[in-house]
């Protein structure tokens, strides 16, 4: 009985998989010539390859951005770059006045820079520098993988189309009724597209 139950449920499963993969229109076929007949012909669209923005961001940042005619996002890669360039430099520079500062602090037979300050304070100050220096570098190989990995995505969403009449509208039903239901308090979510 257990056994006859499964087979019937597996065939009927079979079956609507089946049933699920036919076409629901009948201009599907008339399409499927179409775009058969149309095969060698070129799209009169021109979109973006991916592939090239990928090598474009790679080889130079800011131009998979260029390319994709996002200029704005090019405009905000050359600042954050710009941005790290300059944590990076006011960084390299403090951590070198601090690591003189610390030697001749350390080196009795030299002059002390800064003879009000404690060792332990200002290898503080030399460390937190050098922290921030090897953060902007992370931040640099950060952002360059980031801006070649935007330009990839953006090129694939060139041919993606919304539709302009999207939408989603969420409607509370109150001692609605329905058949077989009796009196019910929700809500309809009724998505259009």
């Amino acid at each position: 009985m257990l056994r006859s139950f499964f087979v019937g449920s597996f065939l009927c499963c079979l079956a609507h998989a089946t049933c699920a993969q036919t076409p629901y229109h009948h201009d599907y076929f008339n399409q499927k010539l179409l775009n058969s007949a149309t095969q060698g012909q070129k799209d009169s669209v021109k979109w973006a390859e991916p592939k090239k923005a990928t090598v474009l961001a790679l080889v130079l940042p800011g131009a998979g951005q260029i390319y994709n005619k996002k200029y704005w996002k090019a405009g905000v890669v050359y600042a954050g770059f710009g941005g790290l360039m300059y944590m990076w430099k006011y960084n390299t520079d403090s951590l070198k006045k601090y690591q003189d500062i610390y030697v001749s602090k350390l080196d009795t037979s030299k002059i002390d820079l800064a003879p009000k300050r404690s060792e332990a304070s200002i290898k503080s100050d030399r460390d937190f520098h050098r922290r921030y220096r090897d953060i902007s570098l992370l931040g640099f190989v950060g952002l360059y993988a980031l801006q070649a990995i935007d330009a990839n995505v953006d090129a694939h969403l060139k041919e993606f189309k919304v539709n302009k009449e999207l939408s989603l509208k969420l409607t509370p039903e109150i001692y609605s009724t329905r058949h077989n239901m009796g009196y019910y308090n929700g809500f309809t979510l009724t998505m259009k597209f």
